[in-house]
């Protein structure tokens, strides 16, 4: 495409024009466009028109536009018989725009939030209308009330401040389920490299039918981490909204610990149908955790943790860390415990990779564990980690047999609230 031969087009200066042939005869004012999604780049493949003040609206094929001119859209002299809109039959890939995206609501993928579509810019080459960006700043909201050049003006008299352009390319955008939302246009993988907390942003600022909607169109994991890092208010909208099956496998994505605390903050007859549907044994790991009270200890900490046998070997205990790492919440320690579950020590993987690989680890284990009970409440949890500044914290109960382990993540989740957050 030759960059000398293009054209650019706003939506909103699109509408104010007259619609004439090239005869001279005045056809009415633009009213909408058509639009294929299903092109590489979407293109308008039809010309709405309102003819003076009536109601009913005709369309022309975009191809027998001719040219774009300052208050003009000229047809060609020998153009089709207008059809009435109702009429015209629209395939599933075509919208009529101005319904379809002004005013609604895209995610914007680099800055990690929701935006709204103030108006539409367009590139034109060889006859074709491309729709290319997705204006999502003040100047063109000010551009579609009229008021652009006027503000534009005091801004930079009064302020000495210039007005930025603010746009999204349209290959971030996609229409969701629903005709009136859009989404995330990147396939899993490009959706798996947000950070699970500006995903979690993202999905937060959507109103309910906008999370329902992209919440089927996520992978698991993905969606798991997402949740991990949302206000529980939003968890529970979300898992209210998912059938029982596909809610308890989001939930054996997530950390047993909040999905413990989501488990406990849904309604009871929710809670069921989802537990219902897990693992069994994921399933227990959850009601073992939902005996604790959810700030103490036991209810704030998972259970995935690495423990080992005191005469496993540095390279065996590596190759168990290279198979279940993804399976676990606490990966730079290794607890090493007996056949009963009671806790001998600890070591850290920097320990593992600065010392012989045959040596077993019981060798280079610290035997003097700083641990913390079950019912040990957030303070006490607090004091351990700023005192120590641990990443994480066994907790054992009255027999030294470790039961799970405190993360301080899960701890700052509490005490959050308190600090200001």
């Amino acid at each position: 495409m030759d960059p000398s031969g293009l054209e650019n087009h706003c939506l909103s200066y699109l509408l104010v024009r007259r619609v004439y042939s090239e005869s001279g005869q005045r056809l009415g004012k633009v009213s909408d466009l058509i639009l294929d999604l299903e092109k590489s780049i979407p293109e308008v493949v039809g010309l709405v028109y309102r003819r003076g003040y009536s109601s009913r609206r005709f369309c022309l094929p975009w191809s027998d536009v001719v040219d774009i001119a300052n208050y003009l859209i000229v047809v060609r002299k020998e153009f089709g018989p207008p059809i009435p809109i109702e009429e015209r039959v629209m395939v599933s890939s075509e919208v009529l725009l101005r319904d379809f995206l002004l005013d609604k609501q895209i995610v914007d993928v680099h800055g990690a939030k929701v935006e709204r579509v103030n108006d539409l810019n367009f590139i034109r080459s060889d006859g074709k209308l491309l729709l290319v960006q997705v204006d999502v700043g003040l100047k063109g909201l000010l551009r579609r009330l009229g008021f652009e050049d006027s503000v534009t003006r005091f801004s930079k008299w009064f302020f000495d401040y210039d007005l930025k352009d603010r746009f999204i390319a349209w290959n971030y955008v996609e229409p969701l389920a629903y005709p009136d939302r859009l989404k995330l246009q990147v396939p899993q993988d490009r959706l798996a490299e947000l950070h699970p907390a500006d995903l979690a942003d993202i999905i937060e600022d959507m109103d309910v039918h906008e999370r329902s909607a992209l919440a089927e169109t996520l992978d698991e994991e993905v969606l798991a981490e997402a949740i991990e890092e949302m206000d529980p208010k939003i968890q529970v909208s979300i898992m209210r909204q998912l059938e029982p099956d596909r809610a308890a496998d989001i939930m054996e994505e997530m950390s047993p610990d909040e999905a413990a605390d989501l488990i406990a903050d849904l309604p009871q007859e929710t809670a069921t149908g989802i537990l219902r549907e897990m693992d069994a044994e994921y399933e227990e790991k959850l009601k073992g955790l939902l005996a604790h009270e959810e700030d103490e200890a036991g209810g704030l900490m998972t259970t995935q943790f690495m423990a080992f046998p005191p005469d496993k070997t540095i390279v065996e205990a590596l190759a168990h860390v290279r198979r279940h790492a993804n399976e676990m919440d606490v990966v730079y320690y290794l607890y090493i415990v007996d056949n009963q579950g009671k806790l001998l020590g600890v070591t850290n993987l920097k320990e593992l990779l600065s010392n012989e690989i045959f040596t077993p680890l019981e060798q280079i284990m610290t035997t003097r564990v700083i641990t913390a009970k079950l019912d040990d409440g957030p303070q006490n949890l607090a004091n351990l980690f700023g005192k120590y500044g641990f990443r994480g914290i066994p907790v054992v109960d009255e027999e030294n047999r470790i039961a799970g382990v405190v993360r301080f993540k899960a701890l700052l989740e509490i005490l959050a609230p308190h600090l200001g957050k």
